[in-house]
């Protein structure tokens, strides 16, 4: 009878609990879609998965989640390149100021070549971690407060907030660099402490910026892409294969969704801008050709700084940048305007 009972008993499927790590706070487009994405790998692996969620640093600040990552301190984690610039350097390619006018195009170039590019495949196997997905911010757009840049030239003179790469090119136009963090934005536009500040469409609304600015200039240039989202090796070999496969599956479509919702909104905030948002209007302004050519025109250091750097790493800088530009290229030949 003890015998026909134990044979009974259905086997109990073992469970795997992972640690998500996330330097920001949970909310917001991605921190919604993040927490439907670890949803469902909870719900497709049939509870072969849990997932616990840190939030806001409380498990790793954002210079330590890549560390955490790979020491297995987080299974899953939220990575910014700009914070770990040599160990993410391959993957910086992102962060250079290639022309990239459409989120989805860009999110998706980025992640075709993080999951296919033999570079960028070694420097994460190297890292002792697996790429998931990339978030896209969109491209890089300035709003300014009695200030308007109808063009490059309107640069010159005006105290800019500009972060990275980007406060350099700005400089390079005849701008002039101001130290002010994006809490600090609102504040520095209203006192006139600053003329203009680097913004995207979205942090223009939620930041409340239009409060205190009279213009919106649309560059569509480059952006700063190199966010994504990163697995320990060792656990996700560890997976079931099915999971392993519906992961990856599931982080492409967080990649694109997580884009397309960004650019909805982003275009979205910059069509009411001109309308009025809170009785606020906006003079919106958009670059043409030539102003985006000698915005490239004073980018090229960054390209030749970028493929030295690669090349004291044996890395072939330039066919990496080529091979991003393609991916771009082909992706937006494909997405909606």
């Amino acid at each position: 009878m003890t015998v026909t009972m134990v044979a009974g008993i259905a086997p109990v499927a073992a469970q795997t609990t992972l640690r998500y790590a996330d330097y920001s706070p949970n909310r917001g487009i991605r921190a919604e879609m993040v927490e439907d994405f670890l949803t469902q790998i909870e719900t497709e692996s049939d509870g072969r998965i849990k997932i616990e969620r840190y939030w806001a640093q409380a498990l790793l600040s954002g210079t330590k989640i890549l560390e955490g990552v790979r020491n297995g301190v987080a299974s899953i984690g939220t990575v910014t390149a700009d914070y770990t610039p040599n160990d993410l350097f391959a993957y910086r390619v992102g962060d250079l100021p290639v022309r990239n006018p459409h989120e989805v195009a860009g999110a998706l170039a980025l992640y075709d070549l993080a999951t296919t590019n033999p570079v960028l495949q070694a420097e994460f196997d190297r890292l002792g971690v697996v790429y998931i997905a990339n978030y896209s911010v969109g491209p890089i757009q300035m709003v300014c407060n009695k200030a308007e840049l109808t063009s490059v030239d309107d640069f010159a003179g005006k105290k800019t907030r500009a972060v990275g790469t980007w406060s350099q090119i700005y400089a390079a136009l005849g701008a002039i660099q101001a130290q002010v963090t994006l809490s600090e934005t609102y504040q520095a536009l209203g006192s006139g402490m600053i003329d203009c500040s680097q913004a995207y469409g979205y942090t223009t609304e939620s930041y409340k910026l239009y409060e205190v600015a009279t213009s919106f200039t649309v560059i569509d240039g480059g952006t700063i892409q190199a966010n994504g989202m990163v697995f320990n090796k060792r656990e996700f070999q560890a997976l079931d294969p099915r999971d392993q496969e519906m992961i990856r599956r599931l982080g492409r479509e967080l990649t694109e969704e997580v884009a397309a919702a960004t650019r909805a909104r982003n275009q979205d905030v910059i069509a009411r801008l001109e309308t009025g948002i809170d009785g606020h209007v906006l003079a919106v302004h958009r670059f043409d050709e030539a102003d985006l050519a000698r915005i490239d025109e004073v980018s090229q250091p960054f390209f030749d700084a970028f493929v030295k750097d690669a090349a004291a790493r044996d890395i072939d800088g330039a066919a990496l940048l080529a091979d991003y530009r393609a991916a771009l290229a082909a992706h937006l030949e494909t997405v909606r305007p």
